[in-house]
C-alpha cells in the first residue's frame, strides 16, 4: 500500500504523436492526496492531449501512469474511471433530453438482475452528493438541457462523486461562468480538497492560480517547462515558463515584417458586438500586411471572423471592405464581395473527403468553367486543379484521388489553394496549420507571405502563438470577448502578448 505523503497520480515520460506531430515530448507529473494542482499552458501546449491520456480517451505511444503507485493502463475510458478518474469539461458533456438522474448514471444505471432500471435506488445514491454540493433533490427529475451551464457543471461534479472519482479534472471550468458561479465552484473545489480528493485544474487565468490550486504545472510545445508550489510562481516566471518556444525563437520581429498602414483598410470591423460572444470588437485589417489574431479559450476571435464571413453574424456592429458597409447575410454573399475564410476544422468544415482532389480544389469557382448551355469545361478544371497541385506543392498521386485520403497537411495545403485560387480582397485563416508538420507549417507560411506582398489583406487567427509571431506584420490580441492590445514592430514580443491574452496587465503595458 502506498503510504499517505506518497503521490495519488504519477505520470512519467508521456509521449504521444498524430502523424508528424508531436502532442507530448515525455511529460513527467505528480499529483498529490488532497491537492489542487494546476496545469497551465498557451493553446496547444499539450494540456488536452495529457488529459486524454489520463482519463483514457486515446492510449500515450511511450510512458507510465501509476495511481496510488501501481502501474495503469487506460485502454479505454471505462479503465481510467475504474481507477477513479473523473473530468469536467468546459463545455459540459451531456445527453440533454435525458433527466439530470439519467445524466448521471448514464453507463453505470444501477439495475436488478432482470435489467430493470432501479430508478430510486439510483436517486438514493445521488442525495448524499446533491446535499454536499447543496443542489436542490428536485434537479434530479429535471431534463439536463434545462439547467444553466453552471448547474450542469455541478451535476457532472455530482456524477464524478457518485463514481467515487478521487481525482477530478476540471477542464477551463469558468470559462463560461458568471462571477457567483466561479464563487460557488471554487467552495466547493475547496471541499473536494478537504475531503482527500486530487484536483487537476486547467486554466488560462492567472488570476485563478493563486485562489485556487497548491501547485502549479506548466506544458509548453508538449513538454514540462516548470513545476513549483503556486506561492513559488510569480506572474512574471509564469509567463516566461508559457512563452516557451515563442519567446526563444520568435522574440524578435522579422526584418522584412511591414509595418502596417492603417489610412485605408481593406477590411474593417468597428464596434462588433454579439451577447455572451464579444464587445465592441475593432478590427482594422490593412491590404498588402498578414494581421496575426491572437487569443485563448473564450477570447472570441473566431465568433468575430465569422460575423465577417457572414456565417455567425453580430447583434451591432459594423463591418467594412475597403471603407463600404457590407452586411452579408451568408458566407456566399461575403464570398462574392471578396472575403474568403479558411475553417479552423477542416474535415467538418474544409474538405469534402469523399470527392476528388480537383473538385475540392474548383468547387469555389465552377462559374469560370462554365461554357455555353452551362456545360462545365472539364478539360480546362482539371488543367486549373493540375496548376494549383503543382504550385502549392500538393501530394497526391493524381487529381482525382479522394481528397480524405490525403494526409493532413496536403489536405489543408489543398484548401489554402482553393481559396488562393480565387479573386479575393481579404482572406481570414483560422488555425491554418493546426495538426501538421514542421516541414507542411513552414510552406504554408511561406504561401501566407506571398499572397500578402501580391496585396492581399491576410487575417491569420491561430493560438499558435510562434506562428502568429512568425508570420504576422502586426498582431491584435483579444480576451474575454473585446481587443486588448494592437502589437506592431518592436512591440511583438512573446512575452508582452501572451501577457495580454492572460490578463496580466503588468507585463502587458
Amino acid at each position: 500500500m502506498p503510504t499517505p505523503s506518497s503521490p495519488r497520480v504519477e505520470v512519467s515520460g508521456i509521449r504521444k504523436r498524430f502523424g508528424g506531430v508531436t502532442a507530448l515530448g515525455g511529460v513527467d507529473l505528480s499529483i498529490g492526496r488532497g491537492e489542487v494542482h494546476a496545469l497551465l499552458g498557451e493553446n496547444g501546449a499539450g494540456k488536452s492531449t495529457l488529459i486524454r491520456v489520463l482519463t483514457g480517451a486515446i492510449m500515450p505511444d511511450e510512458g507510465e501512469i501509476r495511481i496510488d503507485g501501481a502501474p495503469r493502463r487506460f485502454a479505454h475510458p471505462r479503465d481510467a474511471q475504474a481507477a477513479g478518474i473523473a473530468a469536467v469539461y468546459q463545455e459540459p458533456m451531456i445527453y440533454p433530453h435525458l433527466t439530470v438522474l439519467e445524466n448521471i448514471f448514464t453507463g453505470n444505471e444501477i439495475a436488478s438482475a432482470a435489467g430493470i432500471v432501479r430508478r430510486q435506488e439510483m436517486a438514493e445514491a445521488a442525495l448524499p452528493w446533491f446535499d454536499r454540493l447543496e443542489l436542490d433533490p428536485a434537479l434530479l427529475h429535471r431534463r439536463m438541457g434545462e439547467l444553466s451551464l453552471g448547474y450542469q457543471q455541478l451535476v457532472l461534479i455530482a456524477k464524478a462523486l457518485v463514481q467515487d472519482a478521487q481525482v477530478i479534472i476540471f477542464d477551463e471550468p469558468t470559462s463560461i461562468l458568471s462571477q457567483a458561479e466561479t464563487d460557488r465552484l471554487f467552495t466547493i473545489i475547496g471541499r473536494l480538497r478537504a475531503d482527500g480528493r486530487s484536483i487537476v485544474y486547467i486554466t488560462h487565468r492567472l488570476d485563478e492560480i493563486r485562489r485556487i490550486s497548491d501547485r502549479v504545472t506548466v506544458l509548453t510545445d508538449g513538454r514540462v517547462t516548470g513545476s513549483a508550489a503556486a506561492d513559488d510562481l510569480d506572474e512574471e516566471r509564469l509567463l516566461d515558463l508559457m512563452a516557451g518556444k515563442a519567446h526563444r525563437d520568435y522574440g524578435k520581429p522579422r526584418e522584412d515584417r511591414r509595418i502596417a498602414n492603417d489610412a485605408d483598410p481593406a477590411l474593417r470591423i468597428e464596434k462588433l458586438t454579439r451577447a455572451g460572444l464579444y464587445d465592441g470588437v475593432d478590427w482594422s485589417i490593412p491590404p498588402g500586411t498578414v494581421t496575426g489574431v491572437y487569443g485563448l479559450v473564450g477570447s472570441g476571435r473566431s465568433e468575430v471572423a465569422l460575423a465577417a464571413f457572414g456565417a455567425l453574424p453580430a447583434d451591432s456592429g459594423r463591418v467594412l471592405l475597403h471603407g463600404r458597409p457590407i452586411s452579408p447575410r451568408d458566407p456566399a454573399q461575403a464570398i462574392a464581395l471578396g472575403i474568403g475564410y479558411l475553417p479552423e476544422d477542416r474535415k467538418l468544415q474544409g474538405i469534402f473527403a469523399t470527392k476528388p482532389l480537383e473538385a475540392n480544389l474548383t468547387v469555389s469557382t465552377l462559374d469560370r468553367f462554365l461554357r455555353a448551355a452551362m456545360r462545365l469545361d472539364f478539360a480546362a478544371l482539371r488543367g486549373e486543379a493540375a496548376r494549383l497541385i503543382a504550385h502549392y506543392r500538393i501530394k497526391a498521386r493524381d487529381e482525382t484521388v479522394a481528397i480524405g485520403t490525403l494526409s493532413g497537411g496536403n489536405q489543408q495545403k489543398a484548401l489554402f489553394a482553393r481559396w488562393a485560387g480565387q479573386s479575393l480582397k481579404v482572406l481570414i485563416l483560422d488555425e491554418p496549420t493546426r495538426g501538421i508538420d514542421i516541414g507542411t507549417k513552414a510552406e504554408i507560411h511561406d504561401f501566407i507571405r506571398s499572397l500578402a506582398a501580391g496585396g492581399l489583406a491576410v487575417v491569420v487567427i491561430s493560438s499558435d502563438l510562434p506562428e502568429v509571431l512568425a508570420v504576422s506584420d502586426r498582431v491584435i490580441v483579444m480576451r474575454r470577448g473585446t481587443v486588448v492590445q494592437v502589437a506592431e514592430g518592436e512591440a511583438m514580443q512573446a512575452e508582452t502578448i501572451l501577457a495580454a491574452a492572460v490578463g496580466a496587465a503588468a507585463r502587458a503595458a
